[in-house]
Formats: structure tokens, C-alpha cells, sequence
């Protein structure tokens, strides 16, 4: 009785000390969308970051590429009407940037939010209001954008 005792107590110190059954489980879906419309291909690229399937972490990049003679030709109005509505800023754990390539008429928007250090304010003037409290899955989230036309991988 005594050795099983033993051997029970020493399987426990070793999964406590190895962490085993304590480990979190960390996966990153990525879903992009691509469309070509008046002149301009547009991709969207999204990556969620899930720790024991709750989302702690999004990036969202809107990559826009002027194709179309015509829009290239009215390329500063159209970089100013997006710089209007695309502010940089950084704070209350979301960040907005914008990286512009004017030799190649690329518009780009980068949006990271912190979920779980991000402000409830911060997400509601971004148009994620809840998304702290929404219970959706990795797997919910997949299923749902690739019935929208979206391509996703986990990694």
C-alpha cells in the first residue's frame, strides 16, 4: 500500500513540476478575403489569437491596391479621403496605423487589438463592443468567415 502511495505521490510532483495538465493552448486563425471592385483589389487579412479558446489578440490589415489608370490618376484625393477616415492611433491596448506606398498606388490599414488589455471605450469606438465578453470558438469563428467566402488556416 505504502509503494502505491509512493508511486501515486511521485506521478503527482512530476505533472505539477512538468505543468502537464496546466499548459494553455494557444492557436492563431488567420482568414483572408480578396475582391477586386471600381479599379482596386482589396485583401483583408484577419488573425485571432485564442488561448484555451478564448480570443486574446486580433489583427485586422485591409491591404488595398490601386489598379485602374483612373484611380491612380486621382490617387492623392482618394490617399486623403482614407487618411480622413483612417487616423492613426495607439491607446487603451489598440493601435491603428497606415503605411502608404505611392509608387504603387498600395493603401494599407493595420488594427491590433489587445483584447484583454484593451478598454471597453477604445472597443466600442472601434465597432468591437462585446467582443470581451463573446464566448464564439476558434472553431465558431472559422466556420462562420469561410461561410462568408473567406479562406482560414489555424496555425
Amino acid at each position: 500500500m505504502k509503494k502505491i502511495l509512493s508511486i501515486l505521490l511521485m506521478g503527482v510532483l512530476v505533472i505539477g513540476l512538468t505543468g502537464c495538465g496546466n499548459e494553455e493552448k494557444e492557436q492563431t486563425l488567420v482568414c483572408t478575403t480578396t475582391e477586386t471592385e471600381e479599379g482596386m483589389s482589396i485583401e483583408q487579412v484577419i488573425s485571432m489569437t485564442y488561448k484555451n479558446d478564448k480570443l486574446n489578440h486580433m489583427k485586422m490589415e485591409v491591404n488595398t491596391k490601386i489598379t485602374d489608370s483612373s484611380v491612380k490618376e486621382n490617387w492623392e484625393a482618394f490617399k486623403q479621403t482614407l487618411d480622413e477616415n483612417n487616423q492613426e492611433f495607439n491607446k487603451d491596448g489598440v493601435s491603428l496605423k497606415v503605411e502608404r506606398d505611392d509608387k504603387n498606388y498600395e493603401y494599407n490599414t493595420i488594427l491590433d487589438i489587445d483584447v484583454l488589455n484593451a478598454s471597453e471605450e477604445i472597443l466600442k469606438e472601434q465597432g468591437f463592443e462585446g467582443l470581451k465578453e463573446d464566448n464564439s470558438t476558434l472553431e465558431d469563428i472559422k466556420e462562420s468567415s469561410e461561410k462568408d467566402g473567406a479562406t482560414c488556416i489555424i496555425k
